[in-house]
């Protein structure tokens, strides 16, 4: 079971391993799938443990953030490594996500986004 919590604002915070790997990727990715589903509306935040990003972190990432826009809700990644942002940006072109420092950052950004979409 992957450590999950809502925040007050209707954010689900889901945390990762950042050093995930091949074995477990498919395992979590369901986990994911099954969060995704049951809080279809709520904006997701992925928080990615300190360590070294696996491309098993990577993929999965990649993954929940593309089943999010797709289902049409907000997503962003939160990590404090420099290498793990940098890694995550490469190659996405437009499609990158929204990867913060902090998780009260995310949650601010996607909360912003979440009420400029409504007003």
């Amino acid at each position: 079971m992957l450590p999950v919590k809502v925040t007050d604002r209707g954010v689900l915070i889901i945390r990762l391993q950042a050093d995930l790997d091949i074995d477990r990727r498919a395992t979590t990715a369901c986990a994911i799938d099954r969060l995704l589903s049951s809080h279809r509306s709520s904006p997701v935040v992925l928080e990615l443990t300190d360590g070294a990003l696996s491309p098993s972190a990577v993929s999965t990432v990649s993954r929940a953030i593309r089943i999010c826009r797709e289902a049409g809700t907000t997503a962003a990644v939160v990590t404090p490594s420099p290498e793990a942002r940098r890694v995550l940006g490469l190659g996405a072109g437009a499609h990158a996500p929204d990867v913060h420092t902090t998780i009260p950052l995310a949650v601010a950004a996607l909360s912003a986004t979440v009420g400029a979409a409504a007003a």
